[in-house]
Order: structure tokens, then sequence, then C-alpha cells
């Protein structure tokens, strides 16, 4: 696999072949593990890290509030670069520097030093996501797209387990720092495997193959519309934004990454005290009920979401709509049991039909955005919606914790926004389909989605 060199305006990309493709998923798919391993290896030793650096409750809520406001603040940007230049790039860059944050993370001896390395971790990781998606747009056709997001997707859970169990049990033999240097240095090397991926013209796959168009025409008309984006940002976020079905993603998003990032964040001390077991027993069942019920909601919502959406142009979006609905009430349910078999298995079902959603709403974003502006577009939603989801939820659990209990404070927050993000998503089943032909009647147009017509 041979490099790119950074392309002029006029060079022309191609589509890739199979075989880039799938050594371009293999090592997004390692990148997005490495990046939840080393986001969650916090959580799985944080009793620990609290004792010993004698860190408050809302401090420790405010140690993953803080590494996802940095996060939330610099994908946006990032996102926007995405779209201006080699995104392969941008992803080498931030897998370097965020393994190189963990790794230094195991040398703080306070809270604030602490609370800046895992603000670098947030900076790092915020630039891989809007490229990588975007990447993996151009790597696949539409039809496949749900499935290989959510292939993508379940990489987070397989990296969430890791950060887990490799934490509580690192923690309970080496001691709690030695878990930072042994999950953060490996990512080196995946970083210099994305910088060797091929960069694939945008839009690779966008065009109707039936309307007898070139290959060379294809190329041009990629090559067109990603230059216009540097001419003026807000006017395609401001298209982006006149999208209804847009905004229905963001809010869905909003909630759901609300409910992952707090439960996930307290979930391994929730089993430590609750149900009085070790750290690494706690990693080790925290990460298996993640990476269990994640890689099956996520894997099987993407099987049905391209199913359904073969059918009906509302089909991805209604599989999550049902995930989000289903998942809620079995949320509620887990938490009033204080039974741990119980307790476990009815939030491994409810943390199956939360993960249909991960997948198909990403693709959804595809679906209705048009290429050129995606990272841009997938960057505004993972800024809004960790700005105020999974930043925001870490933080006010502790709160609630110190003038409640923790229990109390999971019970209080998880279950309605599940709920609140179902409802969202009824909203938009109305508009999803006529979205969707605005994107392609545009984009058969050439012309930006949203431009007032002359």
């Amino acid at each position: 696999m041979t490099a790119v060199t950074p392309a002029s305006r006029g060079q022309r990309l191609r589509r890739p072949t199979r075989a880039e493709a799938r050594f371009a998923l293999a090592v997004l798919l390692m990148v997005n593990m490495l990046n939840y391993a080393d986001r969650y290896i916090l959580p799985a030793i944080l009793p620990r890290v609290q004792h010993d650096l004698q860190i408050s409750d809302f401090e420790a809520g405010l140690l993953n509030s803080a590494f996802l406001l940095v996060y939330g603040l610099t994908t946006l940007p990032l996102g926007i670069w995405a779209d201006r230049t080699l995104r392969k790039n941008i992803v080498s860059l931030c897998v370097g520097i965020w393994s190189l944050a963990t790794a230094i993370t195991g040398l703080t001896r306070n809270f604030v030093q602490l609370f800046i390395t895992r603000s670098v971790l947030g900076i790092g990781e915020a630039g891989y996501a809007p490229a990588s998606l975007s990447l993996l747009g151009d790597y696949f056709p539409r039809a496949q797209r749900g499935r290989v997001l959510s292939y993508w997707a379940a990489a987070t859970l397989i990296g969430s387990a890791l950060g887990f169990v490799i934490g509580g049990l690192i923690a309970d033999t080496l001691g709690w720092r030695w878990a930072f240097y042994v999950v953060g240095l490996p990512g080196l090397v995946v970083a210099f495997l994305a910088w060797r991926l091929y960069e694939p013209a945008r839009g690779s796959f966008e065009e109707d193959e039936t309307q007898g168009q070139s290959e060379a025409s294809s190329s041009a008309l990629v090559t067109e519309g990603h230059a216009s984006l540097s001419g003026d940002f807000w006017r395609q976020a401001r298209a982006i934004l006149r999208i209804p079905t847009y905004w229905v993603l963001l809010g869905a998003l909003i909630c759901s990454f609300f409910t992952i990032g707090g439960t996930s964040a307290w979930l391994p001390t929730y089993l430590f005290l609750d149900f009085h077991l070790t750290l690494s027993q706690a990693g080790l069942l925290a990460g298996a009920l993640l990476v269990g019920s994640g890689l099956i909601g996520t894997v099987l919502g993407g099987l049905l979401a391209d199913r359904a959406q073969r059918r009906f142009a509302q089909g991805r979006l209604l599989v999550a709509t049902l995930g989000f609905l289903i998942g809620a009430p079995l949320a509620l349910l887990a938490l009033l049991f204080h039974q741990l078999l119980l307790f476990m298995t009815i939030l491994f079902v409810a943390g199956v039909a939360l993960n249909f959603c991960t997948g198909p709403l990403n693709a959804v974003i595809q679906d209705v955005v048009l290429p050129e502006v995606r990272a841009t577009a997938l960057g505004l939603a993972l800024l809004l919606a960790h700005l105020l989801g999974d930043a925001s939820a870490p933080a006010l659990i502790g709160l609630l914790k110190e003038h409640s209990s923790l229990h109390l404070a999971l019970l209080s927050t998880a279950p309605s926004a599940l709920l609140l993000a179902g409802l969202i998503c009824l909203l938009g089943l109305r508009t999803v389909a006529r979205d969707m032909q605005q994107m392609q009647h545009a984009l058969e147009e050439r012309r930006p989605l949203g431009a007032e017509t002359r």
C-alpha cells in the first residue's frame, strides 16, 4: 500500500479498489478500537485514582467531561479541515496525539495534571471521527454503508471493553499508572498504518451509473464540489442546517450520547460500590456487557437497517427509533433490580436495543448530506452531541451522586434520555424520504444542497 501525495485542485482521484477499501476498513477499525480503549481506561480505574489523588465525585466526573468537552469543541474545526485536505493524514496525526497523551497520563500527580492530559486526549481523538466516517463513505457504495458503519461502530465497543478489562486487571496488579502506558503506546503503530492509506475521490459511489456517466466526469464533480467548500463555510453550514432530518438526527445523537457517556463513565464504579466487586471484576463485567450488547446491537441494527432501507426510505431511521423506544423501559427496569444477575441480564438487552441506532444514524446523515460536506456535517453533529450529551453527563451524574447516590443519579438520567431520543426520531420519519430525494436531486444538478434557485 503506497501513500498518496497531496492532490492539487485539478488532480483527479480515482475510486478505490476493493483491496484498498478492505485494508482501510481494517485500519480504521483498529483506530476506533484504540480510541475507545484510551477513552475508557480512566472509568475502569476511577475509584483507585480518586483515592490516590484525593479527587471528589464531581471532579471525577469533570475528568470525563473535560475530555469530551475539548473533544466536542475541536471536532467541528477538524471536520472542516477534513473537507479541505487529505483525510487519512488527519486520522494519522490524531491517533499519534491521543496515544502520547494517554501514555503521559500515567505520570500525573494531581487533579490539574490529569485534567490537562485528558483534555489533550480530547484534541487528538476529535479529528479522527469526521475524517474516518467521510473516508468510509467514499470507500464503499451506499448499499453497504449501514453495514460498514455498524462494523466501525462495533469497534468502539470492543475498544471500550478492552479499556475496562485491561484497566481493571492492570490496576489490581501493577497499579493504575501502568494501565495508561500499556494502552497508549500501541497507537503509534496504528498512526503509521493510517498514514499509508489511499485517499479516495470524494463522492466516489454517489453518481448513478445507469446514467452512463464516465469516471472522468465523476472525478471532476468531486473535485469541484470539494474546492467550493473553502470559499464560504457558513454558507455550507446554513445549507446543512436547513435539512429538517439533520435536526432530528442531532437531537437523537445528543440524547443517545448523554446516556452512553454518563453510563459508561460510571458503570464500573456502580458495580464496584453497589455490588461490592473488585476493580478487575467490575471492569470485566462492564466490558463484557458493553462489548456483548454493543456488538450484537450494532451489527444486527446495521443489517436490519440496510434491509429495511431497501423496502422504504425511512428504514434506517425506523430501526434506530425502535431501538430507543425499546431500550428506555428496559434501562429503567434494570436499575430497579439490586441482584447482580438480573441487573446485568436486563441491562444487556437494553444495550442491544440502544445500539441499534449507532450505524443507522451515521448512515442517514450521509444519505441526506452532499458528499463534499459530509465531514463538516458529521463534525457539527459530533460537536453538539458531545457538548450537550456525553460531555455534560459524567459531571452531572457525579454532582447528583454527591447529593444522593450513584444509583439514583443513573436512574433519573439514562431511561429518560433514551425515551426522548425515540420520540425525536419519530418526527424524522416524516422528513427523511423527502430530504434524501432533495440531496440526490441537488447532486444531479451539481449545486449545493439548500442553495436558492436563481
